[in-house]
C-alpha cells in the first residue's frame, strides 16, 4: 500500500501538517491506488510511440492523479502463446502474454487483483461477412471458462469493464459474448455493423480548413482517412443530459461524469475518423437477456435494482455525427449526413449489486494515430479528451473507491487555502459545505461531486431511502434544491472533522509527529454525516413547504 505521505506530497498542504495528519490517515487503510488491466489483441499496440495502439493514452492515465486516486496499469496481451506472466516487465510490456481471462497467478484468480478490465479487441481483423469467423480458434474468441471468471469478477467484486473495437466485426473475438458489454455495442453483422466503406460507414472526418467545405472555390477537397484522421480538426459530439435541476424554476442540465470536465465543462470533442462503429441504444437491448457460462443455471445479464426500484440500463451518453457527401466530398465516397448515432454507452450496475461497464463506438478515439497531434498541441480539445480517459478511470470503479476519496479530500482541505480560511467552528453545515463543494469542484468538477454525492447516499441509504425509491416520477422532488442537499452533506462531513484537523494542527505547532485520537472509522464518519445532514433537510424542508402552503391557502380565501 502507497504510504499516504506520499500521497499528502501531491497536495497543497504546508509540510509541517504532513506528519500528524498521516498519522490520523494510516488506520484507515483503504486503498487509494486504482489496479486496472488493459486487454490488448495481438496487432495493437501498447508502447506511447505506437500510432496503431493506446500505449499514449496508458501513459497518460498512469501518470494522472485526482484527489487522492492514483492509477496503475498493467498490460496483458491475447496471443498465440502459452499463458505466460511476466514477472518483472517493462514500463510498457505485457506483464501476461497469452492472456485468458480465467489466468491464476499461485492459485489466486488474476483478475481479483485489479478493480478494472479495458478491453482493445482487433480480431477477426477482417471484413467478412461471415459471423462465422468470429469463433475461429486462430483469432483467440474468449471461451467459456473465460466468460464465467470475468463474469463472476464483474458481479462478485464488482469491477468496472470498458471494450470497444471498431467498424465491421473488429473486437467481437475477444468481447461480442460478454454479458452486458456485448449488448451494449454493436459487434457482429447480425447486429448490423457499419461496414469500412460504403454508404453505410460512419465516416466523422471534419474539414480542417476551407478548403474542405463545399463553398471552397473549384468545390471541396477530398477529406480522407490518410492524412485527416490525425490532424488536429476534431469533431464535435452532442452529450445526453444525464441531471435535469429545478429550482425553484430554473431548468438546469449536466452531462455524465463520464463527459465532464472540472473546469471546461462538458466534454464535446472526439477524435475523428473514416469508418467508425455503433453502440446501440437502450431500446435494441434485450434487457431480459439470460447467460449461462459455467453450467450451474442462467443468469440474468441487466439483474434487478437491489432494494426495489428501476432496473439499472445502458444509458447513451453521447452521440456522433456525420457530414454528408454530396455537398463534403470522401475520399471513401458518398455517405448520408446522419444528425446523431450512438457513440458512448454506459451502465451503472452498483445499482444492481454489479460491476459498471462502458463502451465507445471505436478505439481510434484511443489510438496514437488519432490522438498524437492533438496531444502535442497540448490544447482545450486535448484536455477535454485526455479527461474523458481518465473519467472513465474514476467512473468503473467499484463501489467505495471515490466515496474515500471524498473522505481524504475533505479531511485535507482542513489544511489547504479553503479550510485555513474559510472552516471556522461557528460556522453553520450549510455555510461550510457550500465553501468545501467549491473547492471540490476545483478538484473533481461539478458532475464528479454530485456523482460521488449519489454514490455515498447509495451506499449508505439513510433513512429517507425508501421513500425516495417509491418516487415515480421525478418532478416531484422539484422543489428539493439538490445543490442545498450537497452542501449541507459536505459541511457536515467538515464538521465531523473539524476536531481532528484541530489536533492536527495543534501537533504542528508543537512539532509533534502524530495524534494520539485519532479520527473515526470512515464508513462511521460518513453515516453519521449523512445522517445528520438529512434531519437538518427535513426540518428546514418542512419550515419551507410549511410557508408555501399558507401562502397557497391564503391566496384560495
Amino acid at each position: 500500500m502507497e504510504s499516504h505521505f506520499k500521497l499528502l506530497e501531491t497536495i497543497d498542504i504546508s509540510p509541517e501538517f504532513k506528519p500528524a495528519l498521516e498519522s490520523v490517515l494510516v488506520p484507515w487503510r483503504f486503498k487509494n491506488n486504482v489496479d486496472i488491466l488493459v486487454v490488448v489483441d495481438t496487432g495493437i499496440g501498447y508502447t506511447p510511440g505506437s500510432n496503431f495502439g493506446v500505449g499514449t493514452v496508458i501513459e497518460h492515465v498512469r501518470k494522472t492523479k485526482v484527489g487522492c486516486m492514483r492509477f496503475r496499469i498493467d498490460i496483458a496481451l491475447r496471443n498465440g502463446l502459452p499463458p505466460t506472466i511476466v514477472p518483472s516487465p517493462a514500463e510498457f510490456e505485457p506483464k501476461y502474454l497469452g492472456f485468458r481471462f480465467d489466468m491464476e497467478n499461485d492459485g489466486q484468480s488474476v483478475l481479483d487483483q485489479y478493480e478494472q478490465i479495458w478491453c482493445f479487441g482487433l480480431h477477426p481483423n477482417t471484413t467478412s461477412t461471415d459471423d462465422n469467423v468470429i469463433d475461429n480458434p486462430a483469432n483467440f474468441p474468449t471461451q467459456d471458462s473465460e466468460l464465467a471468471a470475468l463474469t463472476q469478477w464483474m458481479n462478485r467484486r464488482k469491477g468496472g469493464l470498458f471494450g470497444t473495437g471498431d467498424h465491421h466485426i473488429l473486437g467481437a473475438s475477444m468481447c461480442h459474448r460478454i454479458p452486458r458489454l456485448g449488448s451494449m455495442r454493436r459487434w457482429t453483422n447480425a447486429d448490423g455493423v457499419p461496414p469500412v466503406g460504403s454508404p453505410n460507414r460512419i465516416d466523422t472526418l471534419r474539414p480542417p480548413t476551407p478548403a474542405y467545405e463545399p463553398d471552397a472555390p473549384g468545390g471541396p477537397l477530398p477529406l480522407g482517412n490518410g492524412v485527416h484522421q490525425g490532424d488536429l480538426k476534431v469533431q464535435p459530439i452532442q452529450w445526453i443530459p444525464w441531471q435535469t435541476r429545478y429550482w425553484p424554476i430554473f431548468y438546469q442540465k449536466r452531462p455524465h461524469p463520464v463527459l465532464c470536465h472540472p473546469t471546461l465543462g462538458p466534454i464535446d470533442v472526439m477524435p475523428d475518423h473514416a469508418h467508425e462503429g455503433l453502440c446501440r441504444p437502450v431500446t435494441e437491448i434485450d434487457l431480459n437477456a439470460t447467460y449461462d457460462f459455467d453450467g450451474t443455471g442462467n443468469k440474468p445479464e441487466y439483474p434487478p435494482a437491489i432494494g426495489g426500484g428501476a432496473k439499472p440500463e445502458p444509458f447513451i451518453i453521447a452521440n456522433g455525427s456525420t457530414l454528408g457527401d454530396p455537398p463534403y466530398n470522401f475520399v471513401k465516397g458518398a455517405q448520408p449526413a446522419r444528425p446523431s448515432f450512438p457513440m458512448v454507452s454506459v451502465y451503472d450496475g452498483h445499482r444492481a449489486g454489479v460491476g459498471r461497464v462502458a463502451t465507445d463506438s471505436t478505439w481510434h478515439h484511443w489510438m496514437g494515430l488519432n490522438i498524437t497531434q492533438i496531444k502535442n498541441a497540448d490544447n482545450d480539445d486535448w484536455k477535454k479528451i485526455s479527461r474523458y480517459f481518465v473519467n472513465l478511470a474514476l467512473w468503473l470503479n467499484p463501489p467505495g473507491y471515490s466515496t474515500k476519496c471524498l473522505y481524504v479530500s475533505a479531511l485535507t482541505s482542513h489544511f489547504e487555502h479553503v479550510g485555513l480560511q474559510e472552516f471556522i467552528g461557528n460556522r453553520s453545515a450549510h455555510s461550510l459545505g457550500k465553501e468545501l463543494r467549491h473547492h471540490l469542484h476545483s478538484i473533481f468538477g461539478p458532475c464528479w461531486v454530485t456523482q460521488i454525492i449519489f454514490d455515498l447516499v447509495w451506499e449508505i441509504k439513510p433513512k429517507p431511502w425508501e421513500i425516495i425509491q417509491e418516487i415515480k416520477n421525478p418532478l416531484l422532488l422539484r422543489g428539493i434544491d439538490a445543490v442545498m442537499i450537497e452542501e449541507m452533506l459536505l459541511g457536515e462531513i467538515v464538521l465531523q472533522t473539524m476536531d481532528t484537523a484541530r489536533q492536527v494542527k495543534d501537533a504542528a505547532v508543537f512539532g509533534k509527529l502524530d495524534v494520539k485520537s485519532k479520527l473515526s472509522d470512515p464508513d462511521k464518519l460518513l453515516t453519521e454525516a449523512v445522517d445528520k445532514s438529512f434531519k437538518s433537510l427535513s426540518n428546514d424542508l418542512v419550515r419551507h413547504f410549511d410557508g408555501m402552503m399558507r401562502v397557497a391557502k391564503a391566496m384560495q380565501t
